[in-house]
């Protein structure tokens, strides 16, 4: 009697287990025909069964119902909740069942179906992207970058997806996850996806994160894996001028005219290195060589009547300082010259920039002491006006 109970109990439960997964074969067909009520209501069942809860199938039916429903809805949750049930699905496969058979049986059949749902990922991600909801096109990444990393692809031997690895730490950047930025933008850099792109990006991250540490090291293996990229070193060079390492902005300086003698920014940072420095004279013959290169340059431009304006001031106090009238008269008519010299390029400077409020005083200083009242006038009166606005 005790076995018959036994024997029927036995094919109670095997018939609940095929009656669970039955609902699974229903809530697939229900989908087919467009009643994703009907199918969500047999998942929902086969999702708390044990009959079912540990089969594949269960959660590859689950997220094809899920991605309907995003189609239908565009709700972001359901295309995520669709890649959630994939995972599940992989690792319930490469489990097996309780007694560790059937092993990879589901394997195709996953693979199959993510074959057609990567891309309705992807799009999800970029138009989450576009809308600026950066937060969501991160995790739908990520899930991308994931999926392609799951056993069943071993064989395949596919490379990494570096397109969708560079993607999650754009959106990580802007949705303000450092530390996911960080990640994931380190690891495009070492697949050399969008190269400088990626280094410039990851220097922004540690700007905004407060991690100056790692802006040099970062820079300089970017310099280093693409040294064609004159952005890098720009913004490396810069990175050292204003921590204020001369030194090291020197030598990158150096390599980057080199590289490409024709680049006048540089030259002009070299000027303003050799000016941060007091070696005036250097400066002044790197910005005279910025502007042979192009003569619309503004900071050379004004850099260079800087210096000569500067420059005079101390001969005018050495001047002063003097008892000797001959001597003093000398001096002081080397003062004017000099003065002289800064003219030029202030008004070029002016030109330039019209509206520049240091370079109209120090225009103004120059027209008095050369008693020019026409021009005097006019600068002040524009002074006037720029500071009522």
């Amino acid at each position: 009697m005790k076995r018959i109970l036994l024997l029927v109990f036995s094919v109670l439960v095997v018939a609940s287990v095929y009656s669970q997964k039955g609902k699974v074969t229903a809530a697939a067909a229900f989908i087919d025909n467009g009643d994703l009520d009907a199918a969500q209501a047999r998942i929902n069942d086969a999702l708390e069964h044990d009959g079912s809860k540990y089969w594949p199938r269960t959660y590859i039916v689950a997220a094809n119902l899920a991605t309907q429903q995003y189609k239908k809805s565009q709700e972001i949750s359901k295309v995520i909740d669709a890649a959630d049930y994939y995972f599940k699905a992989a690792e319930l496969d490469a489990k097996g069942d309780a007694k560790g058979k059937g092993v990879g049986r589901a394997a195709k059949e996953i693979k199959v179906a993510l074959t057609f749902f990567m891309s309705e990922l992807q799009n999800a991600g970029i138009e989450a992207f576009n809308a600026e909801d950066y937060s969501s096109a991160m995790s739908i990444f990520e899930k991308v970058v994931d999926l392609n990393k799951l056993s069943i692809y071993e064989s395949d031997n596919l490379p990494a997806d570096s397109v969708f690895i560079y993607y999650t730490g754009l959106a990580a950047s802007r949705s303000g996850d450092w530390a996911k930025a960080e990640a994931y933008l380190e690891e495009a850099i070492d697949l050399t996806y969008a190269e400088g792109d990626a280094v410039l990006l990851l220097h922004e991250v540690y700007a905004q994160s407060g991690d100056s540490a790692k802006m040099a090291p970062n820079l300089k293996r970017g310099f280093e894996l693409f040294p064609e990229d004159d952005r890098i070193l720009t913004t490396l060079i810069n990175y050292y001028l204003q921590t204020e390492q001369n030194d090291e902005a020197l030598n990158y300086l150096n390599t980057a005219i080199e590289a490409n003698p024709d680049n006048v920014s540089f030259y002009n940072a070299r000027g303003v290195l050799f000016d941060l420095s007091k070696d005036f004279y250097k400066a002044e013959a790197e910005y005279k060589k910025a502007l042979e290169i192009n003569p619309e340059y503004f900071e050379p431009t004004l850099n260079l009547g800087v210096i000569y304006y500067n420059r005079a001031a101390e001969e005018m106090n050495e001047a002063n300082d003097m008892t000797d009238n001959r001597s003093y008269e000398k001096a002081r008519k080397q003062a004017e010259d000099t003065f002289r010299q800064s003219l030029p390029f202030m008004e070029k400077a002016h030109e330039l920039r019209p509206d520049d409020l240091m370079v109209l005083e120090t225009l103004k200083n120059l027209y008095y002491r050369f008693e020019m009242t026409e021009e005097y006038n006019a600068v002040d009166a524009k002074l006037k006006a720029l500071k009522e606005e």
